[in-house]
């Protein structure tokens, strides 16, 4: 048994791994220095994307409140930033848009998230939807879906979304227990975030989903259930049910360490978890995906799908993260400096990284994981053989600890495995290139020449 086989087996007690792992989008990618990064984004620019789903995720990086959970806290909202920061977007969206990266192929996905993208007023919203729909090649069948929150999001900002366009909204809800959402910042009650929902669901314009968050200060067992059993009685179209990830940069990490807040134990989480996975399946919902489900087939999930994919994306706004041929990039997320560099007609770009030969790979591996199947056979390797010889004592231990429905070589992830899939991806994405010859060849990437 190898040394690096080992270090990622699983235990079959109730625990497979101590901890849950965590998944670093950046790493294994190498920095672009910040002097190389106005010519490396030009190139990136000229650059036509072939042969991958798009993608555009646009921030908006306001929100009314820092909530005790969110590690994605940016700037305090007022009213009077709504317009000179949609004009900035749009700006920023019309002089990219006869850039080959851009025009070159459809894009079947535009995420609108943030910090709150609803807290912008009506009429911005309308303009922001209407120039993505005007300057970007969006597929016909494109999912526009716009992140919200209950406070804010009125009539007219729903109807002005609508109107222009949109066809999905993502509410973030965390919990319907009114304790456990204003201790977390939440200020609505949770009988008012039930009578959004289903008036949001009533208009029946648009796919609706929500967010619910398990592992939560205060959400016992049977704070869960109740959880549960709100949202399968709503007339939603989908839900996702993500553990709680305590980040070091949110105030609830900083109440922890003061003991302040007390958090729920890991096996407290995956019996959570479990519990949402059999009574979702039990209300004949689909899993689509780790965290997420659906009610029917009007609920497509594709930006979250096609991003775990490695689809290309394209990214506008203070805050926003993009990749395409095997760069990544992030748009200033320093609301000064972004305002000064787009009134100064340039791209705010704050970090760039380029990717290492086996991030097909990894896209291929983090896709399967997250979709809850993956066939090692297909892996984009020039040996696939032998790494399927070199990795079966590992694959044989995770289907004995439950993780896997089969040993392998198309993994199938029990319900116990996909609360663990963040470590058999963390396992798999650092053991395949120590195992395997080389990756299948491609074409030479030039952008960060």
């Amino acid at each position: 048994m190898s040394a690096e086989l080992s270090a990622w087996f699983a235990e079959s007690g109730e625990l497979a791994f101590a901890k849950r792992a965590l998944v670093m989008p950046w790493r294994h990618r190498t920095p672009i220095i910040e002097t190389e990064h106005p010519a490396a984004w030009r190139r990136l620019q000229a650059a036509p994307r072939y042969g991958r789903k798009g993608l555009a995720y646009v921030h908006v990086p306001f929100c009314a409140n820092h909530c005790l959970f969110c590690g994605f806290y940016q700037n305090r909202w007022q009213e009077e930033a709504s317009r000179p920061y949609t004009d900035r977007l749009i700006a920023e969206i019309e002089r990219e848009t006869d850039t080959p990266l851009v025009h070159s192929a459809p894009i079947h996905a535009v995420y609108l998230g943030g910090g709150t993208p609803s807290a912008l007023a009506a009429n911005d919203l309308a303009r922001l939807i209407t120039a993505l729909r005007t300057h970007l090649p969006l597929a016909p069948d494109a999912e526009i879906t716009v992140e919200g929150r209950i406070r804010h999001f009125d009539d007219a900002r729903i109807d002005a979304c609508l109107d222009a366009g949109a066809n999905r909204f993502s509410i973030g809800v965390q919990s319907f227990d009114t304790q456990v959402r204003q201790r977390l910042g939440r200020q609505a009650r949770g009988e008012q975030a039930i009578a959004f929902l289903e008036g949001l669901a009533r208009r029946d314009r648009a796919t609706v989903v929500c967010d619910l968050i398990f592992g939560l200060p205060d959400q016992d067992d049977a704070v869960w259930q109740r959880d549960l059993d709100t949202v399968r009685g709503l007339p939603i179209d989908g839900v996702d049910l993500y553990a709680l990830n305590l980040l070091p940069t949110t105030p609830l990490f900083k109440a922890v360490e003061l003991q302040r807040r007390s958090l729920s134990t890991p096996q407290e989480r995956q019996r959570m978890y479990l519990a949402g996975v059999a009574q979702m399946r039990d209300a004949g919902w689909a899993q689509l995906s780790n965290s997420h489900w659906a009610r029917a087939t009007r609920e497509r999930n594709l930006y979250n799908q096609l991003i775990k994919d490695g689809a290309d994306c394209l990214a506008f706004g203070s805050g926003a993260g993009g990749s395409a041929h095997g760069v990544s990039y992030v748009v200033g997320g320093e609301l000064a400096s972004y305002e000064a560099q787009i009134d100064a007609g340039l791209k705010p770009i704050s970090n760039m990284a380029t990717s290492d030969a086996w991030q097909r790979t990894r896209d291929t591996v983090t896709g399967g994981i997250e979709g809850g199947r993956l066939d090692l056979a297909t892996l984009p390797l020039a040996d696939v053989a032998a790494l399927l010889v070199r990795i079966e004592p590992l694959i044989a231990n995770w289907h004995e600890a439950g993780l896997l429905l089969d040993a392998g070589p198309v993994l199938r992830l029990s319900p116990r495995g996909r609360f663990w899939a963040n470590n058999l991806h963390s396992a798999l994405n650092e053991l395949i290139p120590q195992l395997a010859a080389a990756p299948a060849a491609e074409p030479a990437e030039s952008i960060a020449a």
